[in-house]
């Protein structure tokens, strides 16, 4: 038997699932401490860990409050992939369809061949990043990643950044006529109460790659909803096919899914041509947490926010 567990923990770095991960047992009380103490001399926020869906461990440390919204940074990025799933579900989008098709700037060039799915896994040959980094100092996001150059051709290089997912915002936009979040807010966050403030640009574009603020325990729910294959209380809010979709690496880089970080071999897929936040990851070897089952996935933003679920 495998326990769905999922960890959360923001402002915090190098927590794992238990190296047991295939054990039936619950998670010991000593580990939770020692992961909490672990967080606490790192300069961590919060612990959150639920097992078989429910939570069995919170801590807050020094003056966080575990209900307040906390940034993510690039957790953010987790939500685009969620939002592709939903909008795949209605039949509003498919992942190989071309951008281009929606994103008609693009049809005299070598981005023609980019794909939803490319812009999703960082696969589309632009420029991983666009603009400025603070989301607030930028007058148009998306009108920067649609201006944006192909770099590489479409499926060949992994490059982390920004421009992807600025892009997508773009075609969600004329595919749906909602803003990204809006739809993203409608057809999955609301099922799971789970209500994210975003960080905008001047045109006052949510920043999808980046801009997402939420409490842990909302977060923890996002978590349990992709381990739980897309099921809420009963109800199908995702197709667990489509989210098998955001579990699949691409052949420019195996560890990284739709929005997802996996911890499955590179397999030789990491070479010097990716653009890849290598240091923040601490990718040491074949594989992002060597001691974890394959099965293991996480999402993960700047400031060592990590979301990490898989079955023990």
């Amino acid at each position: 038997m495998r326990i769905p567990a999922l960890l959360t923990s923001l402002t915090l770095a190098g927590l794992l699932l238990s190296p047991t991960a295939h054990a039936a047992t619950p998670f010991q009380a000593a580990d939770l401490t020692r992961a909490a103490a672990y967080s606490q001399a790192h300069r961590g926020d919060a612990v959150l860990v639920w097992q078989a869906g429910r939570e069995v461990f919170a801590q807050a440390q020094g003056s966080f409050d575990l209900n307040a919204p906390h940034v993510l940074a690039s957790g953010s990025k987790t939500f685009g992939g969620l939002l592709a799933v939903a909008l795949q579900d209605a039949g509003l989008l498919r992942l190989d369809e071309r951008a281009a098709d929606t994103l008609t700037e693009w049809r005299g060039d070598a981005r023609r061949d980019i794909t939803v799915r490319q812009l999703l896994n960082f696969t589309s040959g632009l420029l991983g990043n666009v603009g400025h980094p603070i989301p607030t100092l930028n007058r148009d996001l998306s009108g920067a990643a649609l201006a944006a150059q192909a770099v590489a051709p479409a499926g060949t290089v992994f490059a982390y950044g920004n421009a992807h997912l600025a892009a997508f915002a773009e075609l969600v936009r004329r595919r749906t006529g909602q803003e990204p979040e809006v739809a993203l807010q409608a057809r999955v966050l609301d099922a799971l109460d789970v209500h994210p403030t975003w960080a905008r640009d001047r045109a006052g574009h949510a920043d999808l790659a980046g801009g997402a603020r939420l409490s842990a325990r909302e977060w923890g729910r996002v978590g349990q909803l992709l381990l739980q294959n897309g099921q809420w209380q009963g109800r199908a809010v995702l197709s667990a096919a489509g989210l098998g979709e955001c579990r699949q690496g691409s052949a420019a880089l195996s560890v990284y899914g739709l929005n997802l970080w996996l911890n499955v071999p590179t397999n030789g897929t990491l070479d010097s041509g990716d653009t890849v936040p290598v240091a923040a990851l601490n990718l040491k070897g074949d594989r992002l947490m060597p001691s974890q089952p394959v099965s293991v996935f996480m999402a993960a933003g700047a400031g060592n926010q990590r979301l990490y679920a898989g079955t023990r």
